[in-house]
Order: C-alpha cells, then sequence, then structure tokens
C-alpha cells in the first residue's frame, strides 16, 4: 500500500462508521423495531427519542402597522374631500359621474360604484374639515367627511406611500 492509501484509510473508516450511525438500523438486515419505551414504565436502555418544543421565529409573528403619519393623513384628508365633493353631486347624469369618480376610485371602488345612480345621493356638498379616523395607517384609513346630509366615511387605500389615495368605499358614517 502506498502512503496516499494509507493517508485515506483512516479518513474512509470515519465515513464508514458516520454513515452506519445514520442508517437506521440495528446491525440487522431490517429496521430498528425495538419498542421506544414510555415514560411511565421502567427501562434500562437509554430512550433515543427527543423532543422538543417547535422554534420561535419572531418573524412568524404579526406586528401592527405603523401609524399613519402626518403627511399621509394630510393628503388623506385632502383625497377624501376631493371624493365626496365628486360623489354628491346628484344631479349629474349617470355617465358624467361615473366619469369623474372613476379616476377617484381604487379597483375594487370602481367595482362597487359601476351604475351608481347619482340622483339616489342625499347629499350635495362637503359642509367642513375631514378628520381621520382612528386606526390610519400610510396606505390604509378611514376619514370622516361632513355634508349637507350628515357624515360620510370614505375608505382609502394607496399601494405605496407615494401611490395616490384611492376610495375604496363611501358610506354615511354611523354613529355620529
Amino acid at each position: 500500500m502506498n502512503r496516499a492509501a494509507l493517508a485515506a484509510a483512516p479518513l474512509a473508516l470515519a465515513a464508514v462508521v458516520a454513515l452506519a450511525g445514520c442508517s437506521g438500523t440495528n446491525g440487522t438486515t431490517g429496521p430498528d423495531t425495538r419498542p421506544v419505551p414510555s415514560s411511565t414504565s421502567e427501562s434500562t436502555e437509554p430512550s433515543t427519542s427527543t423532543t422538543s418544543a417547535p422554534a420561535v421565529h419572531d418573524d412568524a409573528t404579526p406586528q401592527p402597522a405603523p401609524a399613519a403619519s402626518a403627511g399621509a393623513q394630510d393628503s388623506a384628508v385632502t383625497a377624501a374631500e376631493k371624493v365626496v365633493r365628486t360623489y354628491a353631486q346628484p344631479t349629474l347624469s349617470a355617465d358624467a359621474w361615473a366619469q369623474q369618480m372613476t379616476p377617484l376610485l381604487s379597483q375594487s371602488g370602481a367595482v362597487a360604484y359601476d351604475g351608481q345612480d347619482p340622483t339616489t345621493i342625499p347629499a350635495h356638498k362637503v359642509t367642513g374639515t375631514a378628520t381621520v379616523l382612528p386606526g390610519a395607517t400610510d396606505v390604509a384609513l378611514n376619514v370622516k367627511v361632513p355634508t349637507d346630509a350628515g357624515d360620510y366615511t370614505v375608505a382609502l387605500s394607496r399601494s405605496g406611500t407615494s401611490a395616490p389615495w384611492l376610495a375604496d368605499e363611501i358610506r354615511p358614517a354611523t354613529g355620529g
């Protein structure tokens, strides 16, 4: 045997021993079928089974969205007031109303208000300054807008902080 073969022999032996330990057999031709002792029975053989608690991953825990910045709230108030001023035009034809509203609506808002009859809208004008409701984030919030027919709540959303606010829903406010 040459020197290289002699030097490699211990590595080969270690690999065989390591692989034999991973084979799941007890030295016979079949799998290890010995019963694992239960925790209530006495055993002279140590148990090879282990249990552990599942790993806790901090990144798997939902975190609350950060509150809307002042700039996001200001731009949302402006957008909501414009939405309600455009929405509250019951004297327009359905086509003219839809043409004005569509650019202010999100995709889901456009679907929700498709076919809206503006003559059924009781509001005619915005009568005060809108306010952002609690729970606002930089990409989704609700704004209360006062009108001559009572307050309306406008649900606004946007795809990112530099995208425009679009209305998902415009509805009479409940509870004052």
